[in-house]
């Protein structure tokens, strides 16, 4: 019965290893070969075709959002902990709680009008066909996205 055992155990070691090999020389040859694959994780950019000129100008203007946004959201995030602040006060000052729930909507709709406005301007730089498939791309990630909360409440 032990024998028996340690003979599974050994083919299914040799199993996952061919799988892992296989796994990788695929990859590498690919890799080797040109042939990118796209991953919904991975940056849009990178699934548009993009010529050197266009990546230059999607890239710089990514970075720009990126920072604001990155900057609205800690704003946010130091607002949110201001309201649990005020919700845990005894007695919890209502108007105070509702004019810091304010402050946060107003941020919040910063970020929205702020990633409706780099939308535009980056589909601006595409072409027709990059343009469909730039907001194809977006609504996919919209419809599979199991995020529960803005990327600057996670924690890292």
């Amino acid at each position: 019965m032990n024998e028996n055992i340690k003979k599974i155990l050994f083919i299914a070691s040799v199993a996952m290893n061919v799988v892992f090999a296989a796994t990788y020389a695929t990859y590498k040859v690919s890799s080797l070969a040109g042939v990118q694959r796209a991953s919904p994780k991975d940056p849009l950019f990178l699934q548009l075709d993009l010529t050197p000129d266009q990546l230059s100008r999607f890239k710089e203007e990514r970075d720009k959002f990126h920072a604001r946004q990155q900057e609205l959201g800690q704003e946010i995030k130091a607002k949110q902990i201001e309201l649990i602040d005020l919700l845990g006060g005894t007695p919890p000052d209502q108007q105070a709680i509702e004019r810091k729930q304010e402050e946060i909507q107003h941020l919040q709709g910063a970020v929205q009008d702020r990633v409706i406005a780099h939308f535009q301007h980056e589909s601006g730089i595409l072409t027709p066909e990059q343009r469909t498939r730039f907001f194809q791309i977006i609504k996919a990630r919209i419809g599979t996205s199991v995020q529960a909360c803005p990327p600057w409440m996670k924690s890292f």
